[in-house]
This record gives C-alpha cells, structure tokens and sequence, in this order.
C-alpha cells in the first residue's frame, strides 16, 4: 500500500507527479524482443513490509506498478497476502504464497527458534537449567557461534535420552555406561557423525571445572572413540568433472562457472568463497587471499589457475557496480551469498541434467582437488598448507590415491633398489686402518746403525 501522501508508480488515472511518456505505448505491437521503453521514476520508499529503503531514482518499465528496493522485500510483500495456515507456536495465523498453503508451519522466524527450542530442550527435564547455563556462559569460551546449533542439538539428545529413557534425574548418576549405552542409541539411529562425543566431553569438563560434578568426567576417550562410520575421499573423476561443467555451462550462469573454477582450482570450502572479497585477489601473482573466518580459524594464501583467471575477469565485467558490499559475489538483492544459499542454487540449477549435475556437491570439489593434486606429484606438507588442514590426519580424509599413482611410485622405488644393489660398494675401513694409510710407520733403526 503506497502512502496517501506519495505519488504512486505508474498508476493509470492518477496525478503521480513523476515525467509520464506523452504518448503511452500501445503494448500489444511489442514483440518480445521488442520491448516498450522505460520511463523515469522519481525515488520513493520502498513498499516491502516493515522496510524503510529508498528507491532511488531511475528508468523503469512503465507496466511497473509498485516499488520494492530488493528481490527480498517483494518477496515479503507476496508471502503476505494469502492466509496459509496456523503458527505450530503461538496458534496464529501464518500468510504467505498461495503453493504455501499447509506448508508454512510459523508466523515469524522467533516463532520458529521458539518452537524448535522447546522441541529440543522440553523432554529433558530437570536438565534444562544445567544446558541452559552451558550455553549461555560456557559454550560461547570454546566453541565459534557457527557451532553452538550443533553443540546444542548434541546436549539436548543425550539430556532428553537420560531423562526419558535412562529415568535418571541426578548428575552425578551419570557414569560411562551410560554414556555406552546412549552412543548405541545414536548409532541404531543411524548417526555416523562422532561430534556429539566431543560435545560431551566438553561440557563435563566445564562441569568439573566449574565444581559442579565432582566425578571423574563419563566420557572415557578411550572407551566412546568419536570414530563413527569410516570416511573416504570422494573426488570427482576427470569425467564427472567434465559433464558437471557442461551443464554450468549450458545454464550460462556467470556467478556459477566462477564459484565452480575456485572450487576446482583451489580447494576452497563453499562459505569461503562466499566470503572473497575484491581485494582478496591478486591477478599479478594469481593468488587469493583466503580470511578469516575459516574452519580451523587461520587464513592462508592459495594459488589458481587459468580458469578462475578467465572466469574473473568476465564475472568483474558484469558485477554490478552498484552493489553494496565489496564481496566478490553478490545475489539479486546486491547483497553477499551465505553458503547455503550458494549450495541452493547450485541444486536448483542443475536439478534437470543428468547425473553427475543432478547430484552434485560442491565440497567434493575440494576432495577433487586435493585428491588431483597429490597424484600428480605435490608434496603432501604443501597440499596440507594449502588446504588449511590442521592435522594429517583430517587431510587424508580428502585423499584417494590412484593405482596408477601406486604402480608408479612403486616400481620408482624398485627401480632404485635394483640400481643401489647393482652398483659398486666400495670397501670400507676402519679409523685404525685408515691412520696407518694416512701416516706409514717409519722403520725402526737397526743396531748396526746405531
């Protein structure tokens, strides 16, 4: 709804104040590569619920009939029209779009965080204040706030497991059966992961340091191994590499072919293209500058190749220029991607080719070039620099070696057995023997002389 006091966009039969065209366009005799042409709007403000922005002035389609300043506040506008259902939380009624309709389960996203909140921490019970504490006062000295969600579902398990099937409701009840038993709980469940351990183990450390268990902490390292099902690389091979490709490039998608080509050339996780800033490139050296924040909390400098050059420099070309933060990469709105949303796009656009496209993960990427890599001769000391690994361990995760690459290092190595065992051995001597070399005895005097 436009203010009373404020001229409308192109509204028919109406003093709008703005510089309508003298004669308006007969729409029907434009085809569609023929379209009518634009007229200028003076600013007003942006008609997105709750929003205060400014659309700044400019040349639009004359059919344009209201004024929103993003992708996003058109959005809200539309999702606020049609009644879709009843809010799971407070009961109210919850707008949106008329496909919505008994699928948008919330009024607001506070709603939601609510409702998922008392899902996860209303089945443990006398626990709650103690997981409460943790993660307001604990929790945020050892953990990045991009894991606390995680930390928190890991707790609220194993509380709401002890209350409702243990039937313990004292802490210091808990002990390392227990914790066995509820790991076999997770595993018949079908979880793989092993971070929920870790986050066990964290929290009964704190507890202890805080003396508040006075028992040696449950989780015995030894005993709960974080191992869960074993992990493997799982790179891409040259093929797949190649159809995957074909259908970025048969979609045309700028943004899509560039992330792809920093993916395949450097090894980067997906937030950490998200979060390239223009400055992060330098186009002499062909190095970007990966920063913080990173998985393991250290940047590093990372190398690339022909393609991000080419794909670079064609994406700069049609950046906009008007885009409001200096991130190399931006969505409709001009605002930067989230990785998610990243990952979204990638799905949605490639959802209609065969597979590989269909399926494909951009993390694999990073298997694929780290897998590439090693195989074709790179020290695995600089592979785990330019990765940002932190152990050796954590790296050879993303390794698959070839048998090619097997056979041959293999008959490398023999080759150089077989030319040591084959060649001279010089004979060697001792320290003794060696003085007597270096220094001949003179021959004692014999009496006639003397």
């Amino acid at each position: 709804m436009q203010p009373s006091n404020l001229p409308t966009l192109g509204s028919a039969g109406q003093s709008s104040g703005l510089a309508e065209p003298t004669t308006p366009p007969d729409r029907g005799r434009f085809s569609a590569t023929h379209r009518p042409p634009k007229i200028y709007f003076d600013a007003v403000p942006c008609e997105g619920p709750g929003c205060s922005n400014i659309v700044r002035e400019g040349y639009y389609n004359p059919q344009r009939s209201r004024s929103f300043c993003s992708t996003a506040c058109s959005n809200r506008d539309a999702m606020s029209k049609y009644l879709v259902g009843a809010c799971l939380h407070c009961g109210g009624q919850v707008n949106g779009r008329k496909d919505q309709v008994g699928l948008k389960k919330f009024c607001s996203n506070e709603h939601k965080v609510a409702f998922d909140t008392e899902r996860v921490f209303g089945p443990t019970g006398v626990f709650r204040p103690l997981i409460q504490d943790y993660l307001k006062s604990g929790a945020p000295n050892m953990y990045r706030s991009g894991t606390l969600p995680a930390v928190q579902s890991s707790l609220g398990r194993f509380f709401r497991y002890v209350a409702t099937i243990e039937k313990i409701s004292r802490l210091d009840e808990i002990g390392p059966s227990v914790v066995s038993r509820f790991i076999a709980h997770e595993r018949e469940r079908g979880m793989t992961s092993g971070n929920f351990i870790g986050h066990l183990s964290t929290l009964f450390g704190w507890l202890i340091a805080e003396q508040r268990f006075n028992k040696p902490s449950p989780v015995i390292p030894r005993i709960h191994s974080q191992r869960g099902a074993p992990t493997s690389a799982r790179p891409y091979s040259e093929k797949d590499l190649a159809a995957v490709w074909e259908a970025l490039e048969t979609t045309g998608n700028l943004q899509l072919m560039f992330a792809f080509s920093i993916g395949e050339e450097c090894g980067l996780r997906i937030g950490e293209v998200c979060n390239l800033r223009l400055a992060d490139f330098d186009p002499a050296a062909q190095t970007l500058f990966v920063r913080l924040p990173t998985k393991n909390m250290r940047t590093r400098t990372v190398p690339y190749h022909d393609k991000v050059k080419k794909y670079l420099k064609l994406w700069l070309a049609k950046r906009d220029p008007h885009c409001s933060t200096d991130h190399v990469l931006h969505n409709l709105a001009l605002h930067r991607h989230t990785g998610s949303q990243f990952n979204a796009w990638f799905r949605n656009s490639l959802k209609r080719y065969p597979e590989p496209a269909s399926a494909f993960k951009f993390h694999r990427l990073r298997h694929s070039w780290a897998s590439r890599l090693m195989n074709n001769g790179m020290e695995l000391a600089v592979l785990k620099e330019l990765g940002g690994w932190e152990s050796w361990n954590s790296m050879q995760k993303y390794i698959r070696i070839l048998d090619s690459t097997i056979r041959t290092q293999y008959e490398s190595a023999y080759r150089n057995l077989q030319e040591r065992a084959t060649s001279h051995v010089e004979e060697m001597i001792s320290l003794v023997d060696f003085a007597l070399i270096a220094s001949p005895v003179t021959p004692s005097p014999s009496p006639a002389n003397t």
